[in-house]
């Protein structure tokens, strides 16, 4: 047997034996309804700060949790802004000293806030994502009334990079496949007292992200599929998504096909840099007034002693190799990889640990860890999302 064989059978053991001890759900633990929504930091704080304005504007009156990995996401001056608008902020790193989970990096943490939040249903939004109407009359909408849940659609699979979702992503959760519309994420809608056992189907593939993130396309596919092996019903919105500005902006539209959400997938917004002017984003002024009233920038917390002792130690080496190139990490946060140049980060993750993170134009794209005897070692999170060692 190959060796990847042995992997895929090891994961559906572990999966099998899972799925056989997921505890009941908690009867006391959750009550009402509520918002959830992840993310902070310099870079991600701004699109909060719209989401969570814009909402308001627009007379919604549900609760909202903010959740966060850390200190170093959330300083007090970005709670004391979003305190009036009900705004509590969880930190996760904090939260999973009770409610232990193997790993938070930033895709991975959409399951454990949905799961952990005080409500018993969630509409979980993302944080670069902006509504043009309150959203709050979806929990009355028949799609998620019948089954509990009420999913979004990607573009259509047509336009989208097949390897998303292939058939070996099915085959991993030992699943025929299914030619049929994948979820887009940055919105959904969950009761946690009738979807129990699919999402924490669906935490544990996130835990797992280091396995299943070779395959799925981040937290979307996990939801998909963990519904899909559990063969729980779920409402799906029958009407995909638009476009603007050259996949820039994803519009999701409520059920009755009138636009809800206008999600910026690749356009966030920023406060250090010019925003993008999107064509037929609906209240882009508004929002563009609100972010006029954030700072120019944010102090963060700085460096644990484990985040600097990491930072130090590559900077000392300076120099590493990866499995087809030699790279150089700079003082000034940029290194070179295959010959293109990126931005790398170093940040404590919640069980103590270092992580070395591949940045390009802000956005994420390799979590690496130490491995003995000194190298860092992940996966791509986009693309082909191989195998990265540096050594």
């Amino acid at each position: 047997m190959s060796d990847e064989n042995q992997l895929r059978d090891s994961y559906r053991e572990m999966l099998d034996q899972f799925l056989r001890s997921i505890p009941a759900f908690p009867e006391q633990r959750f009550e009402g309804r509520g918002i959830v929504l992840c993310g902070g930091g310099s870079v991600y704080f701004p699109c909060i700060w719209v989401c969570v304005r814009m909402l308001r504007n627009f007379g919604c009156t549900l609760p909202i949790e903010l959740w966060h990995r850390g200190p170093r996401e959330m300083t007090y001056e970005m709670k004391a802004l979003l305190e009036p608008y009900d705004v509590v902020c969880r930190d996760s790193f904090t939260v999973a000293r009770e409610f232990p989970v193997r790993r938070l990096d930033g895709w991975e943490l959409k399951p454990y806030a949905i799961l952990n939040s005080r409500f018993a249903e969630v509409l979980y939004i993302d944080a670069d994502n902006v509504v043009v109407r309150n959203p709050e009359f979806l929990f009355d909408n028949e799609l998620y009334k019948e089954t509990g849940a009420l999913f979004w659609q990607d573009l259509p699979n047509k336009l989208l990079d097949q390897s998303y979702l292939k058939d070996t992503a099915w085959d991993l959760m030992d699943l025929p496949f299914r030619d049929e519309p994948q979820f887009e994420s940055g919105q959904l809608l969950i009761d946690k007292r009738r979807c129990w056992r699919p999402l924490q189907l669906t935490l544990h593939l996130n835990e797992h992200s280091d396995y299943y993130y070779t395959a799925f396309f981040g937290d979307k596919d996990t939801f998909h599929l963990a519904w899909r092996k559990l063969e729980q019903d779920y409402g799906l919105n029958p009407h995909p998504p638009g476009v603007l500005g050259a996949n820039m902006v994803l519009v999701q539209f409520d059920p009755d096909g009138k636009r809800l959400f206008q999600h910026r997938c690749n356009a966030k917004w920023t406060i250090t840099e010019r925003n993008f002017r999107i064509p037929g984003f609906l209240y882009e002024e508004e929002c563009l007034a609100l972010l006029q009233e954030l700072p120019a920038t944010f102090e963060l917390a700085p460096f644990t002693p484990a985040e600097q002792a990491a930072i130090d130690e590559i900077l000392r080496q300076r120099t590493f190799r990866t499995q087809d190139d030699v790279c150089i990490f700079q003082p000034d946060l940029t290194v070179s990889l295959n010959g293109q140049s990126y931005g790398w980060e170093i940040e404590e993750d919640h069980n103590g640990a270092p992580v070395l993170i591949i940045t390009y134009e802000h956005r994420r794209l390799c979590f690496l860890r130490k491995t003995p005897p000194a190298n860092w070692t992940g996966h791509w999170r986009y693309g082909a999302r191989t195998f990265l060692e540096i050594t």
